[in-house]
């Protein structure tokens, strides 16, 4: 009798495990398929606004990521800094981690950024973290994580005053922008002419002067 309910015990937890593993499998293929293509940037049907204003960021597509038949540009970045505005600088790398370009984002509302799948807020990231962007085909904007609906890409802006960036002792970037003004302020004034005007007139009476007495 022991050994009849010993094989079914058996037989039970074994038809437990079998469904818990189809569940499993049933639930991980609700999440989206990823795949990647090496080699395919060149295929990428990219926004031509992009195209416009970003040129130099084409050649540093690292990968091109399918997320459910979408197609999505990997880039691979380096955290510069966040504005006070909230707009986030990224630097944009070559495959030889080369920078390329900063581009600067304005972030939709809740995106972070994602170290080896951890999702970090940008506030929280430091200038040695490098994450991975991608662009949908066809779009303009950057997402932290592909496949995520098109409202919630960060858009791209232009930077008022091109910075560069350098060290300070605690060893964080600090911009240093153009501080050279547009143009020189006027300094001269109608009243400096008018009295060097008159200190040559008086000194011509002076010398008229002279002569008449030699």
């Amino acid at each position: 009798m022991k050994k009849l309910n010993t094989t079914g015990l058996t037989a039970a937890l074994l038809g437990l495990a079998l469904a818990t593993s189809a569940a499993a499998q049933q639930t991980q293929d609700n999440f989206p398929r990823e795949s990647t293509q090496a080699g395919s940037c060149a295929d990428v049907d990219w926004n031509k606004d992009m195209l416009k204003m970003h040129p130099g960021l084409i050649n540093a597509c690292q990968e091109v990521v399918v997320v459910e038949g979408e197609t999505w540009a990997r880039f691979a970045a380096k955290f510069v800094r966040v504005n006070p505005n909230g707009n986030v600088i990224f630097s944009v790398r070559d495959k030889r981690d080369r920078s390329i370009e900063d581009v600067v984002l304005v972030p939709t509302s809740g995106q972070v950024a994602y170290i080896e799948d951890r999702p970090t807020p940008f506030g929280q990231l430091r200038t040695t973290d490098k994450i991975s962007l991608y662009v949908p085909e066809g779009q303009y904007g950057f997402a932290t994580q592909p496949g995520v609906p098109k409202e919630q890409l960060a858009r791209v802006v232009d930077d008022p005053a091109p910075a560069t960036y350098t060290k300070d002792r605690s060893d964080r970037m600090v911009a240093q922008r153009d501080r050279t003004p547009r143009a020189l302020p006027a300094t001269a004034s109608p009243q400096s002419w008018l009295a060097l005007t008159g200190l040559l007139s008086l000194l011509g009476g002076m010398v008229l002067t002279l002569r008449r007495w030699s």
